[in-house]
């Protein structure tokens, strides 16, 4: 990006969060992938010890805004956000998580369309595809996953020979990167790149090589594309703030699309805007297509942002949000604890006057009132428990597994739509980290008032009847009800049983022809506290799903294992949960995973053997039958 971002980028290629990998990763810790050009088209998954391990197995799930929008067919007709990320450096990434709590974890998916994975560095690599665990929870939100193509500015280390080998033709007019590109996001199971070329001095005509690049990229596979507002036509990098003829070329060409989205560079005014609106039309597109950037790296929601140009009467103007490295929520937060941070989100996202987050003279407006929450509630089983992504503690039916902090957003439920439209002097919500029926979090409510909670919007047709089951508890004298709102106007409210310790409530919501539910929520009234721990809805009995045989390969190093589990079987939308049986015959929870392929790490032990049990569950929550086994560890 330009040169005010660039010093953020290069120093991802130099930081590690504070940690070595020697003090944070065992010796055979697998990491998500990195390339420079020539490490690229030696890459094969068979040549690549990790790569197994950063294979998304979640399927990208289908979206609506409501009864008619079908967001997976008309996305470019409506205005979107696509979020740019650095949730960790290029290097030393693990690909399945790792044990902390002091690390992103992204819980607004409902309001972007796409996420892309930034990275990349001169000192590391150019070429970053999204970490795996960051798809999986994508996906199961219904947003596209993109990794990215970074050609540094040359003062920033960037080389014009990267272009060169990257732009490489062969004679049957073929470009063996685009290929590889191909190649990686099909084997790790995401969604596209965003290429972003800003190194200059190039010689040749390389505006024209990288059209015939997208080109052939374009027909040799389904992938999205996202290009960034910097290269133009005659091979200069020269940032234009809007499309016009220097650099639309790169949009649409003739009658191919070349991109699916174009990241407009961040210094525009509202002439810039409203010329690339008109320019995008003019060829065919959407204006819609277009995303304007918003460069929040470093001030988070203190940063200061062209709202009147971005926003006209309630909604979006000219064109849809680009947002550079918005996990500066994260950054920003002097303690890094899961709850400092999810209180900047709500900041960052909801802003307006109920979080009254004004700085000086400027006002953050956010996101939630302008662009209308996406969902994929629309089919069952559906379960949440409402958990984060990471914990402190891992708990099941309110006990607790594990003491070890873990994060892991392959296992991330659909959290609310709404994160939490409410007025706060009748109850605070929240997302608690310190209680949990299922994983490392719940919803928490600290009732003042009478109050009415929109938690999920849903499109579940009644046609048959649904068995709801909600776990709560509280505290105090909190009086609760859960609500579905249906298509037909009517609302049915069911209440829930107080209770101080975790108790399941079963609701029976009966047929109703030619309806759907389009809302549920949570009443309360009185005052005291109270948790949701579980939330799921089924119309029938879901297939118990098998729980897969099992390998292990393994790793002694002292007293310590790390080891590899692989699972032989491959099922769609199922995870296998895995567990140490210690010399007390206890369960201790290692992990839990959708993929095929698991590392764990830094198993106490002192024997030869160690006792592992698994048990599969799928996403709808039905568990399969459990397999135990001797593990004779290799030492």
């Amino acid at each position: 990006m330009e040169k005010a971002i660039l010093i953020g980028l290069v120093i991802i290629g130099f930081v590690t969060n504070g940690y070595t990998q020697e003090e944070k990763y065992g010796d055979n810790q697998p990491f998500s992938s990195y390339w420079f050009v020539e490490e690229l088209l030696q890459w094969s998954p068979q040549s690549d010890n990790d790569a197994k391990f950063n294979i998304s197995e979640v399927s990208l799930a289908s979206r609506f805004l409501n009864d008619s929008t079908d967001l997976n067919n008309g996305a470019d007709k409506i205005p979107g956000i696509i979020a740019l990320m650095a949730p960790h450096t290029t290097n030393f990434h693990p690909s399945q998580g790792f044990s902390t709590v002091k690390q992103y974890a992204f819980p607004f998916w409902q309001y972007i369309d796409y996420f892309v994975q930034w990275g990349g560095s001169a000192n590391e690599g150019i070429i970053v595809p999204p970490t795996a665990f960051w798809t999986d929870s994508a996906h199961k939100n219904g947003v596209k996953s993109i990794g990215t193509v970074f050609f540094p500015p040359n003062v920033y280390g960037g080389k014009e020979e990267w272009v060169y080998q990257f732009l490489v033709q062969n004679d049957d007019g073929s470009f063996p990167v685009a290929d590889k590109l191909i190649e990686v996001a099909d084997t790790y199971n995401f969604d596209g790149w965003f290429i972003n070329q800003e190194t200059y001095n190039l010689v040749g005509d390389m505006g024209q090589l990288m059209q015939q690049f997208i080109s052939y990229y374009r027909t040799q596979s389904n992938l999205k594309l996202v290009w960034y507002d910097a290269m133009i036509d005659d091979s200069r990098v020269i940032w234009q703030d809007e499309l016009n003829n220097h650099n639309q070329m790169f949009f649409q060409k003739e009658d191919r699309s070349m991109s699916d989205v174009f990241f407009i560079n961040f210094r525009y005014h509202e002439v810039n805007l409203e010329d690339s609106k008109k320019a995008a039309q003019e060829l065919g597109r959407s204006e819609w297509e277009l995303y304007a950037g918003i460069d929040v790296q470093s001030k988070s929601f203190k940063t200061p942002v062209k709202w009147d140009v971005l926003y006209k009467d309630g909604k979006p103007n000219n064109t849809s949000i680009g947002l550079y490295w918005s996990n500066s929520t994260f950054d920003i937060s002097e303690t890094k604890s899961p709850e400092d941070v999810y209180n900047n989100e709500q900041k960052f996202w909801n802003g307006g006057p109920s979080f009254e987050t004004r700085f000086g003279t400027n006002t953050w407006q956010g996101f939630a009132d302008y662009f209308e929450p996406r969902s994929v509630i629309k089919e069952l089983p559906f379960k949440t428990n409402f958990n984060y992504g990471l914990g402190r503690f891992y708990n099941e039916k309110g006990k607790t597994v594990s003491k070890k902090e873990w994060h892991n957003l392959s296992i991330q439920n659909v959290l609310p739509t709404w994160q939490f439209q409410v007025d706060s002097t009748k109850v605070n919500a929240t997302i608690s980290f310190d209680e949990s029926y299922e994983g490392g979090s719940s919803l928490f409510f600290e009732g003042l008032a009478d109050a009415k909670i929109p938690l999920y919007k849903t499109k579940l047709s009644l046609d048959k009847s649904f068995s709801l089951q909600v776990v709560s508890k509280t505290v105090g004298n909190l009086n609760m009800q859960i609500y579905c709102q249906l298509s037909n106007g009517e609302t049915l409210t069911f209440p829930l049983k107080k209770s101080s310790s975790w108790f399941a409530n079963s609701i029976f919501i009966p047929a109703y022809e030619n309806t759907i539910i389009s809302k549920i929520g949570l009443l309360t009234k009185g005052e005291g506290n109270a948790f949701l721990g579980e939330l799921s809805i089924r119309s029938k009995k879901e297939k118990i799903p098998v729980t897969s045989s099992f390998s292990v390969e393994s790793f002694v190093k002292g007293n310590t294992a790390e080891l590899y589990i692989h699972f032989n079987e491959k099922p769609e939308g199922v995870y296998h949960t895995i567990y140490h049986i210690n010399t007390k015959n206890e369960k201790v929870w290692l992990g839990k995973t959708p993929s095929q392929n698991f590392y764990i790490s830094n198993i106490l032990t002192k024997d030869s053997l160690i006792n592992l049990e698994v048990q599969s569950e799928s996403f709808g929550g039905t568990k399969g039958k459990i397999i135990r086994k001797k593990v004779i560890l290799s030492h």
